[in-house]
């Protein structure tokens, strides 16, 4: 009787593993060299995004290309779809150009729902080659745009030792394009900021990370250069700055980014250096304000509106952290046949007994 359990046992196992490795490898077969000219949205469901709302992309300059993927993040947080997985692929449609359905975003179990009116999102094409654009804004407003290579290169906003090839849209250019960012180094980046991204809060984010860093030797002249790029024009800005760091409760020197801004800010706009002296009493209150507004300075916190601009914080996720459900799939697998190898010791030992 120990032998036929033990048989049996190992019977199940075997064939647990042959499902796992057998879903393991549908999922990441994309990894290995997917057919790129066979559609993979045919079996999603559409909602908000639709069924046959394409985006593509001219691949016109990458040699030795058989697979393109594109992966799309809401800005600030999760992918859809990790990293070149399956429904990332993209369909060849001739020549250079490839599309992707935007349908297959509607099975994401991060961002349920599909592309959403009024959200920001980016967007980055690969190859199966390692190469791949830079990260470019975007929203249901590209929806049927061609994101095209320009021949340049873009400075990596995390890691200055990395770059990748701009794209910029065929139709939206005026509103999208390279995700604007204030790299690790100091470098100003792209040239667009997503339609719901605060100059203001770009800055916020980049300071307290950076204001200590070795690798930039004058922080008053690199903020300096950035404020007029971000939008940055007025004193009362700058106090927007000060609020939305403090709100953030980091536990940097606050008083060292302080001088930073107030400086930076009298040498972009020598005939405006009275306004830089920031309001530490006002910009506490602006701050609780922020944080009751999760985080983000609004018309109804800063004292001097949002301010517009084109660029991005350089904290987006373009390597793909977001997943699609595929290890709780594996789970699931997993305890079935836990509760088949019950079953088995439980039907042995009954016949054991009797």
């Amino acid at each position: 009787m120990k032998r036929i359990i033990a048989i049996a046992l190992a019977v199940v196992m075997v064939l647990s593993i042959g499902v796992v490795a057998a879903y393991a490898a549908d999922v990441n077969d994309a990894n290995v060299g997917a057919d790129s000219n066979n559609s993979i949205g045919a079996d999603t469901s559409s909602s908000t995004t639709g069924a046959g709302d394409l985006v593509y992309f001219d691949a016109s300059g990458w040699k030795n290309v058989t697979t393109i993927y594109c992966h799309i993040w809401k800005r600030g947080g999760d992918a859809f779809i990790g990293w070149q997985l399956k429904k990332e692929v993209c369909k060849k449609v001739s020549g250079n150009k490839w599309s992707y359905d935007l349908s297959n975003l509607d099975a994401s179990t991060t961002l349920p729902g599909g592309l959403k009116s009024g959200e920001d999102y980016c967007i980055i094409f690969s190859a199966q080659t390692g190469k791949q654009t830079y990260d470019a804004t975007f929203s249901k407003s590209c929806v049927g745009d061609t994101l095209k290579l320009t021949g340049k290169l873009i400075e990596n906003p995390v890691d200055s030792e990395k770059k990748a090839d701009e794209a910029v849209w065929s139709k939206n250019s005026s509103s999208y394009g390279p995700h604007l960012a204030f790299t690790s180094i100091g470098n100003i980046v792209g040239s667009k900021l997503c339609p719901n991204e605060k100059g203001t809060e770009v800055i916020g984010d980049w300071l307290p990370t950076y204001y200590k860093s070795n690798y930039i030797k004058d922080k008053v002249a690199t903020v300096a250069k950035a404020l007029p790029k971000f939008g940055i024009t007025s004193g009362s800005q700058i106090q927007d700055i000060y609020a939305y760091i403090i709100s953030k409760k980091t536990g940097e020197d606050e008083d060292a980014m302080k001088k930073i801004l107030e400086d930076a800010f009298a040498k972009a706009y020598p005939s405006k250096k009275g306004e830089a002296k920031i309001d530490e009493k006002a910009a506490e209150k602006e701050a609780k304000a922020i944080s009751n507004n999760g985080g983000h300075i609004s018309s109804g916190t800063s004292s001097a509106g949002s301010s517009s601009s084109s660029g991005s914080t350089g904290s987006s996720n373009s390597s793909g952290s977001g997943a699609d459900g595929e290890e709780d799939t594996i789970l699931f697998i997993l305890f079935g046949v836990m509760l088949a190898a019950a079953g088995v010791v439980f039907v042995t030992r009954r016949k054991r007994t009797e």
